[in-house]
Formats: structure tokens, sequence, C-alpha cells
């Protein structure tokens, strides 16, 4: 008689929280997936914060949490993951009533790129895991991870080829009656610039900007096209991390940056030109202008930029053309330009099997190793 008493217990048991499985699994159940930051330089580290909450008494014995996202982004727990195509991990643990359980998990971003949670959701399921029951998480979370910054001798010797055309062309002399406005403190700036009151305000270092007897321009023009037929995506990215790198270096001295690229996003939308600034915030929106490229409009599209350029050259500009390509066509067009008073510097990446030579006193070639 016990032992049926005991298995009727069992089954009433087994069926009454089923029902209130089914019924109330997911009352009072919150989760979130969210990047610790909006964006990282290739090669920081963040974290996938992930977040769950349970405010309800029955507990989920249970609890998978799935997700999938770009394997460029290398995680440092490896457990419970799989790799393909895309990074897939399955978290399982346990939830009890009224609990709440956040994850930090750390990553590395090792290439560039809009990086996008994909497929989460979760699974939970009962006591006697007979049943389960599933939810997708809809709101996806994205980071930024910006273009590679180059640091070695030849970029700065070409930077500081860069900043003497400027300070020759423009005799940049800093004029304290000519005030700009403000931006965050960064360690080059000398100790007399910071604007103590506008510091307490927005609670972090802020320095005046002042502008010059003449101000320092630069257009940054990137052409995404090119004439090899061999592999290019790597002459590419080093083209798209050439434009980030002078455009941080740039805006760090104060010069104003804008510019302008034939290049295009995922889904084919030529991107926008970026307008004049110079203040940190700038550089930021710049590398999220690069990050977001995935392809280009072609030569033609870059050709008639220059055209556009001509019909309203700024002298006060120097114009910073980065292109694989430089055939004839457009070395006649950046001719033109600098025949019309415009001061133009040409850096052209090339793969070191495919030698550039230089054929104009404004152009410059950039070497890239093909096999490494």
């Amino acid at each position: 008689m016990r032992l049926i008493a005991a298995v009727i217990v069992l089954v009433a048991v087994y069926f009454i929280q089923k029902q209130l499985y089914r019924k109330y699994w997911d009352k009072s159940l919150d989760m979130s997936l969210c990047f610790s930051r909006d964006f990282i330089e290739c090669g920081e580290t963040a974290e996938l914060v992930e977040v769950v909450s349970n405010d309800k008494l029955l507990p989920l014995p249970v609890f998978h949490m799935k997700f999938s996202i770009d394997k460029s982004l290398q995680f440092e727990e490896t457990e419970n993951a799989s790799i393909t195509d895309l990074y897939h991990k399955n978290q399982v643990f346990s939830i009890m009533g009224h609990q709440r359980i956040t994850r930090r998990l750390e990553f590395t971003g090792t290439e560039r790129g809009v990086i996008t949670l994909n497929n989460a959701s979760i699974l939970v399921h009962d006591f006697f895991m007979t049943s389960h029951y599933a939810r997708r998480i809809p709101d996806y979370d994205c980071i930024y991870v910006f273009p590679k910054k180059l640091k070695t001798e030849n970029f700065d010797l070409k930077f500081r080829g860069i900043m003497g055309e400027l300070e020759t062309k423009n005799g940049i002399i800093t004029d304290n009656l000519t005030y700009r406005g403000i931006r965050e403190y960064q360690p080059f700036d000398p100790y007399r610039s910071i604007n103590w009151k506008q510091s307490a305000k927005a609670r972090e270092l802020m320095v005046n900007i002042y502008g010059y007897t003449t101000d320092s321009n630069v257009r940054i023009m990137l052409n995404l096209d090119n004439d090899y037929m061999i592999e290019t995506d790597k002459l590419l990215e080093e083209s798209i991390s050439l434009v980030s790198t002078f455009a941080k270096r740039l805006t760090e001295k104060a010069v104003n940056v804008s510019l302008v690229t034939n290049g295009v996003m995922k889904d084919g939308t030529p991107l926008r030109p970026v307008p004049d600034g110079a203040e940190r915030r700038h550089s930021i929106t710049i590398d999220k202008t690069l990050t977001e490229i995935r392809g280009s409009s072609g030569k033609d599209a870059f050709l008639s930029m220059l055209e556009h350029e001509l019909s309203d050259i700024r002298r006060d500009t120097l114009y910073l053309v980065v292109s694989p390509y430089a055939k004839e066509d457009m070395m006649m067009l950046l001719d033109r330009m600098e025949a019309a008073g415009g001061t133009v510097h040409l850096i052209v990446p090339y793969y070191d099997e495919y030698p550039y030579k230089p054929d104009r006193p404004y152009s410059d070639g950039w070497e890239v190793s093909i096999n490494v």
C-alpha cells in the first residue's frame, strides 16, 4: 500500500509541477545580453554581460542560455562552446526563485566590424526533465570593433610629413583670441589650456580649443577599388587602417578632418561623408563610419567624387587620398586638383610582390606583405 501511495503522490507531483511550469515558467522572468562597451579598438578586450532575473517563487532547475556571434570575437571561456562559421555558446545553470544572476564573458576583438548577437534564446526544463519551454531574446546589442591602428616607424614618418605640409601651408600659430570650443583633455594638452569651470560641470577634465592664424584642414578621400586580380581584402583593410590612424592622430593635433569614401555598408547603401571636426568624439565618428564598410561602389564612383571636389577646391585644405588604385585616369584628376590650388598627398597601398613606383611629386607608396 505504501508503494502504491508513493506512486500516486509522485504522479500527482509530476502533473502538478508540469502544469505549474507550463503556466508560469516565464512569468517575471527577465533576461538581457549586452556588451560592456559600445566600441573597442581592434585587439582590445570587453565583456558580454548576461543578466537573468527570476522574480517569482518557482525555481528553474535547468536553464540554458544560447547565442551565436561572429567568431572574430575571441572569448576566453571555451567550455560548452563550438566554433563553425560563428561562435556558438550554450550555458547551463540553475536559477532559484527570486534570484538574479549576472555573468560576464570576456572577449577580444580581432577584426574590424559591427558585431551583432545572433539567435539568442533560452531553454528551460521542468524538474522531471520531461518538458521544455523556449523563448527568443529579441533585443540584440551590437559592438563596433574599430580598424586596427598602425604603430610603425614608417607610419610615423609619413604622419610627420603630413604635419610638415600643413605647417608649411598654413603657418600654424595658435591664436588665443580665436576660441573654437572645448573637448576632452588628452595627455598631450598643455596644463594651461584646461577649462576648470567646464571640467567641474562635465566631471572630467576639459580643455579650450583655440583656432590658428590659419586653421588646418585635412580632407581624407578613401578609394576602396583597386586593379589587382588576386586576393584584395588584406590590401583594402590596410587602406582602412591607414585612414583610421591618420584621422585619430590628426584630431589629436586639433586638425580639422573630414572623410569621403566610395565604401558601402552591408546592404549596399553608400556611406555619407563625415564633415569637418577636430574633437576626440569626431575621430570616433570617423572610426564608426570606417567600421561599417563592407564593400565598394566602384572606381567610377570615386572618380566622380574627385570631379566634385574639383568644382569647389579649398585652398586651405590638404587632400589626403588613400587609394590602392593609381592609374592615369585618377592621376589626371589629382593633377587638376593641384593645378587648381589644392594641396594633394596620395598614398597608394600595394603588395610587396607588385611594387608601386610613384610618378608624381605628391604620391607615395605603402607596402603590404601579401604572405604575412
